[in-house]
């Protein structure tokens, strides 16, 4: 699975997958909780059939996630 990393300096959120050991792959970081819901769908598409978390990173609390697994 390869995809681009887009990094925010002060980012929030993330927008993360797990791998098969359990580990949080990050693809996106942003420093809004709207611009991370608009893109949350477009990304959820680039991995069908997996499951897609959008949280945050300093409560560490699960904002949105798609269905998956």
């Amino acid at each position: 699975m390869r995809g681009q990393v887009f990094l925010v300096r002060n980012a929030v959120y993330d927008i993360v997958i797990r791998d098969a050991d359990g580990r949080h792959l990050q693809l996106e970081s942003f420093s809004d909780l709207e611009s991370a819901r608009r893109r949350l769908p477009s990304i959820a598409a680039q991995y069908p059939g997996v499951k897609v978390t959008l949280w945050n990173r300093q409560t560490r609390d699960i904002v949105a996630e798609t269905e998956g697994y």
